[in-house]
Formats: C-alpha cells, structure tokens, sequence
C-alpha cells in the first residue's frame, strides 16, 4: 500500500496526517460508505431502512447497479457512495422469497445532498394467495371440498376450482374431500393435497371414481340341483343350497342390475323365482334379493273309456274328485309336486245303466312331466233274475223271462242264465207246469235296478 502525505491547510498548525483513501478537508471526518470503506471527500452515501422483512433473497440496486443484498429490516448503505448533487434511484432487483414477498421503495430517488442518504425506506409485505386446482372425474352430486378443515367449497362440475379464502404467503395449505358426491355415489381422492403457500395454488387434483357395488341376496326352499343364477344376462352364479349369494361382478353406483334364473334345478325338478330382483344400484351393496324354489308341479290324469252312464265319480290320493261324463281325457285339478305319489281310484260307479270301471296304472311317483298314462275303463253288466222255488214234488216245471228258459228240477234258489242290463224291465212265468201239479208265481214283473232280481217265489201245490 502507498502511503500519501499530505498539508491540511485549514488546520491552524501545519499538520501532516497519514491517509489510505483521503485526508480530512477540516469540514469532518472521514466516514464508512458500506462495506466498511472508506467515504472519500465530496462522496456520500446513499441507504435508508427495511421494514417487514420475513423473506430471504432481497437485493437493491441504485441506479441499476450496485447490487446489495439485505437480509433483515434495519438500516442499510450501499456499498459505492455517490458524488453530492448526483441522481441516485433506489429500485428492488430481486423479491424475497420463503416465504415470498412484495417490498416497495419510498423516497427511493433524488439528488444527493452534501451529506448521507439515509431517508429511503423499502417496505415488505407478505401477499396473500389462491389454492386451488382441478377435478376430473366427477358425475355425481354434492362433493364439497375443505382447506385446512374449513373454508367448505361445494363442487358440482369437473374443471377449474379456488378456495374462496386466500392465504398468506408460507401459510400451510391442506386440501380434503369433507361430502363425497352421490346419485352416482363416488369417491373423490385428492393429489397434491398440502404444501405452503408460495404464490397461487393452482396444483391441487381432485379425482373422482363411481363407486361400484356387490349385488346379492339369498336362496331358500331349493332341494334340487343346477340352479344358475344370472345378472344383466350374464355373471352367472350356481347355488347349491339355501343360503346367501353374491355375483362376482361389482355394479357401478347408477346402474341398473337385473338378476334372473338361467337354469332350474333339477333332481327333483324344481321352479325358483326370483323376488326384488331389479332395480338401480344406489350407494351401497344390493342385499335383499330372494330366490324362492318350490317342487316342480304336475297334473295327474289320463283317458276314459266305454263310459256310457253318469255318476261316476274318480279320486286321487282318496280325494280331489273329478266326475267325467264321457269318454275321452280327465284331469285333477289338484296338481302334485315332483317327487310327490299319486293313486286314482273309483269313488262312485256310473248308474243309468249301471256299469263297472277299472283302473289301470293308477298309481305311482311323479318325476318331471305330467301323468297322462292312467286308463279308466267301463263296461255295462247284466243282471239276473233269481227267486226260491217251493212244494214241487213233480218233474217237468220250465220258468221263462224275457225269452230266457230254465228248468226247475226240484225245490230251492234259481237263476235264469240270461243276465240283464240295468234298467231292462222283467216278466217271469211259468211256461211249462209240472206233472200233476199247479205253480204259481209272486214278484215275478219289475226293473232291473243296479241288482239282480231277487224276490220272485214259485209255489207249487
């Protein structure tokens, strides 16, 4: 370093000083224009004060230059002072960020006096700022959004949203979802969801997925085996007992299921139907479906034959009578279930005329098909006319009715070998008298009547 010196000719006693940047001119003494350098004669220094600095990384310049950093509030210089009656203009190069803020400069331009600067005043707000972002996926109703628990945000279209309070910048920010939309329901999640205010939030996602749900129900009354279940035509799902059921695909929330029966079950053969079995799927799991299987029925009947009377009068299983009047196909009007056994009988014979029926393959099981095999056949009878011959002691007594001959060998029982139907009149006499004898007859006109004739009396004296 060179050393200067240097006369001071306004001091009253020559005096001789040593200087590194200048010498005293006996107005003052030698000043720090920042930086601790040393202010040189006719220079001043040009600074002020900062107010409300909370942030990092705020520089000025005076006059475009001269770059100084400060990094609290308090008093500031820069660095180069200036000469008196220059322009100095104090302006901000760079914002303080973390937390960020707007400072702004009073008293920021001029011309230098002839001593120091120290009226510019740059002052440091912390700003306030959006949160927000967007959402996707939206198609229900009533998803409401929160900011740090509050400051509720009901959403009703995907796009663009802001919360309605703004924050200061380095406040902290978390965004949840307080109503999850419904009609469809939905779950809404949210990315991105917490951080601290810089500036705008506009980086917040909001996504919502429709909710889908397990349909179900259950099954009662099944015995038999193969039952399919199926859901909008398809999903099938085969149920071996009573119990619960579940379809393995899930239904979104808004649409619409409909469960059915694709296959019966069978061994025995059954009918299942199915109770609440369509509908929309709302905001929960669909449970209360019902599948109820009853026994498969069928009708019991077959065919009548040579039926020429009335009266008669079938039953099954000792009951459900069912009366034909003629020949031809009949049917129970009681059905029976598969499994279940069935046997026909006569209850009531025909009359006018009288006939007898027979039943054939009346009885058995029921499988899977109607019984239509069971054959009624009926067919007229005749019947006789008997009596008692009494006093014959003779040969040679011959009866006759209705063209029919028989010839009494001795007293007791008789039955003329014709029979006749019912309802055919009769007339028994005596064609032929014993020897040496005179037989009479009683009772012996009248109407076969479902029943032999017999109380015709010969009396022979």
């Amino acid at each position: 370093m060179t050393t200067m010196w240097r006369w001071v000719r306004a001091c009253s006693v020559p005096l001789c000083v040593l200087a590194l940047a200048g010498c005293s001119n006996g107005r003052g003494s030698v000043d720090d224009a920042g930086g601790g350098q040393q202010q040189e004669p006719g220079k001043v220094t040009i600074g002020g004060t900062v107010a409300g600095l909370s942030g990092t990384g705020l520089v000025l310049q005076n006059n475009g230059g001269d770059d100084l950093a400060v990094s609290a509030n308090g008093s500031f210089n820069f660095k180069t002072a200036v000469d008196a009656g220059s322009p100095y203009n104090i302006t901000i190069l760079t914002q303080p960020d973390s937390p960020p803020q707007m400072c702004s400069v009073s008293n920021a331009s001029g011309s230098a006096p002839t001593t120091n600067v120290t009226s510019v005043s740059v002052s440091c707000g912390t700003g306030s700022f959006d949160v927000g972002g967007t959402v996707s996926g939206l198609a229900g109703d009533g998803l409401v959004l929160q900011n740090n628990g509050a400051d509720d945000l009901p959403i009703a279209s995907n796009g663009a949203f802001t919360f309605p309070t703004q924050l200061a910048s380095g406040a902290t920010f978390e965004v949840t979802v307080a109503t999850q939309p419904s009609s469809p329901s939905q779950t809404c999640t949210v990315a991105d969801a917490t951080g601290t205010v810089s500036g705008d939030v506009r980086t917040v996602k909001v996504s919502c997925a429709t909710n889908a749900f397990t349909i179900s129900g259950t099954v009662s009354g099944l015995t038999g085996s193969g039952l399919v279940l199926q859901n909008n035509g398809g999903d099938d799902v085969g149920v071996q007992s009573d119990g619960g059921f579940s379809f393995a695909t899930k239904i979104p929330s808004g649409s619409a299921y409909a469960v059915t029966v694709a296959t019966q079950p069978t061994n025995p053969l059954q009918a299942c139907s199915v109770q609440n079995g369509s509908g929309t799927v709302a905001n929960g799991d669909v449970t209360n479906i019902q599948i109820t299987c009853v026994l498969q029925e069928f009708t019991i009947g077959g065919t009548i034959s040579g039926l020429v009377g009335s009266g008669l009068v079938l039953v099954n299983n000792g009951g459900d009578p069912v009366s034909p009047t003629a020949d031809g196909p009949f049917t129970f009007p009681t059905s029976i279930v598969t499994g279940g056994s069935y046997n026909v009988t006569i209850q009531s014979l025909p009359s006018g005329p009288f006939q007898l029926c027979r039943v054939f393959d009346g009885a058995g099981v029921v499988a899977e098909s109607n019984i239509t095999n069971i054959r009624v056949a009926c067919a007229r009878i005749g019947f006789g006319v008997s009596g008692k011959v009494s006093g014959l002691q003779s040969k040679g007594l011959e009866l006759q009715s209705n063209g029919e001959k028989l010839q009494i060998a001795a007293n007791g029982k008789f039955m003329l070998p014709a029979s006749f139907p019912d309802g055919t009149p009769y007339d028994l006499q005596i064609s032929k008298q014993p020897a040496n004898q005179v037989c009479t007859v009683s009772n012996g006109r009248g109407t076969i009547e479902n029943a032999d004739a017999a109380g015709v009396t010969v009396t022979c004296r």
